[in-house]
């Protein structure tokens, strides 16, 4: 892995992999979490994915691609603890394994380059016709959200976990009311603010000339950041007692969410005992969640849950029958209760690590993996390798996972029940 500066604040990491048949290059713009300008990054990343100056539409776009042997291109944003990430990424083949001259690397990273830096816009706004579309079609996809109920349950349950920061309560993806006041000239004003002031991570994987990547993104031109780097984690606020707010709504199943304060942070201390607390309790088919209230007791028709390492919770989501809502509250407790009491046995223990090792060793054959990771590295300022995580996952034990089961507090509840048409 070579790491260079560009810039204050502007980072380009080369991941040299022989693994892979393509390479691919990302770019990240990190920024603080904030509820004014979440929708507007959002609204930013489908206008970017799908327009720019040389790319003025989607079948200009489309054409670029296919020129470059049919390479992949797409955006998104996404939020980690306190931060807000807007991404681009492309994937391209690797032309060393092509009967090509086309030095296909060398066009995806320029057509990446004028997608960011040379957007479709003239007079201090974006072209009004492309941004109303865009606009009208993030609308649409975030009304649809509603339509999935464990994900609406999801986000109610979000909005009383972090009643105390509003910014922790919006979707990534941003809010219909929030869209309604963007305009083409205010959003170009936000995306010319984004150029100079994020944090700013390109990293690229594959079998590539590091020399000449980092030349080519030198040309880039990008400046000094202005702000500092943004914190990596939010410290959820533990109100030691618990809170269910509940909801009607035309539906044939009901769901529960519970979401507990757990104060483990991402390769803090208790780290890999909460990985192996999370399969023990949810997190897999192995799990008490899985085994005592979806087999045994027939009481849920899913039951998990997930930890958040950038925040500091722990949730739990379980589609249920509604009128059986207090059985399942009281066994979903019983399961933490006799994790805290040791209740169970060091050979789960040892086929749950297998599990987390499997997994881990399995995402290695993904070459986004390597980016993804290389992201949370300088978000984090700490970089651990395979061999380590695999050795502190080893090393973890009972009293370890009974430790970190007893942080845990149930903080707040969302019950969505159904009702008859």
């Amino acid at each position: 892995m070579l790491q260079t500066q560009l810039a204050k604040g502007v980072q380009l990491t080369t991941v040299q992999s022989h693994q892979f048949k393509t390479n691919q290059i990302i770019i990240n713009f990190r920024a603080p979490l904030a509820r004014e300008t979440i929708t507007q990054r959002s609204l930013l990343s489908n206008l970017l994915e799908t327009s720019s100056r040389d790319y003025p539409d989607q079948r200009a776009l489309a054409n670029a691609l296919a020129a470059m042997y049919g390479a992949a291109f797409g955006a998104g944003v996404s939020r980690k603890g306190p931060t807000h990430n807007l991404q681009l990424a492309i994937t391209v083949a690797n032309e060393r394994y092509l009967a090509t001259d086309q030095p296909l690397t060398n066009q995806a990273i320029q057509f990446l380059q004028r997608v960011i830096l040379q957007p479709l816009a003239a007079d201090g706004q974006f072209d009004q016709a492309t941004f109303d579309r865009q606009k009208k079609n993030l609308e649409a996809a975030i009304m649809s959200v509603a339509d999935d109920k464990q994900y609406y349950a999801a986000q109610q349950l979000n909005t009383a976990l972090f009643a105390d920061e509003p910014a922790q309560q919006v979707p990534s993806y941003g809010t219909v009311s929030d869209l309604a006041a963007i305009s083409a000239q205010s959003l170009y004003d936000y995306y010319q603010m984004m150029i100079q002031n994020d944090q700013i991570d390109i990293i690229v994987t594959g079998d590539v000339d590091e020399a000449a990547i980092l030349a080519q993104w030198q040309q880039a031109g990008f400046e000094d950041r202005l702000t500092g780097r943004p914190r990596p984690f939010y410290q959820h606020h533990n109100t030691n007692q618990y809170v269910e707010v509940s909801e009607q709504q035309t539906l044939s199943q009901a769901k529960l969410n519970l979401g507990y304060d757990l104060p483990v942070f991402y390769r803090g201390n208790h780290y890999y005992a909460a990985l192996v607390f999370n399969e023990l309790f949810g997190g897999s088919p192995l799990s008490k969640l899985f085994m005592n209230v979806r087999e045994k007791a027939s009481l849920a028709y899913y039951a998990s849950s997930s930890l958040d390492t950038f925040r500091g919770v722990l949730k739990v989501q379980a589609g249920i029958d509604g009128k059986n809502h207090d059985q399942v509250l009281a066994i979903i407790a019983a399961q933490l209760s006799a994790i805290q009491a040791g209740d169970f046995t060091d050979d789960l223990v040892e086929q749950l690590k297998l599990g987390l090792i499997n997994d881990f060793e399995s995402s290695l054959d993904s070459q986004r993996t390597f980016a993804v990771q290389a992201l949370i590295d300088d978000l984090t300022q700490q970089r651990v390798t395979d061999a380590e995580w695999l050795r502190q996952i080893q090393s973890v034990t009972r009293e370890q996972i009974i430790a970190v089961a007893k942080m845990v507090t149930l903080n707040n509840g969302f019950f969505l029940s159904g009702v008859t048409a």
